[in-house]
Order: structure tokens, then sequence, then C-alpha cells
């Protein structure tokens, strides 16, 4: 039990540091997502508006 409450107290004293890691990778995934949704939406919108404009 003291092993998983250290993991987990380490855990904590991480996210509580302005640049720990958890907060950096979850940044580098949000960012990665973002430019997925960016770059994958204007296509879209793009095909929705050609196919709109067909009716």
């Amino acid at each position: 039990m003291s092993y998983l409450q250290a993991k987990f107290e380490a855990i904590l004293d991480d996210v509580n540091q302005e640049d720990g890691l958890i907060i950096t990778a979850f940044e580098k995934i949000l960012e990665c997502l973002f430019f997925l949704i960016k770059w994958g939406g204007i296509p879209l919108v793009i095909s929705l508006l050609a196919a709109i404009s067909r009716w």
C-alpha cells in the first residue's frame, strides 16, 4: 500500500509543478489534436460547401 501511496504522491507533485512531465505530455497531445482538427477540418468544410453548392 505504501508503494502505491508513494507513486500517487509523486504524480501529485509532478502535476503541481509548472513544467512537470504530465503537463508537458498533455500539452503535446493537445497540440497534435488541435493541429489535426484544424487541418482536417478545413478540407471537410470546403467539401461540405462544394456539396451544398451543387444542390
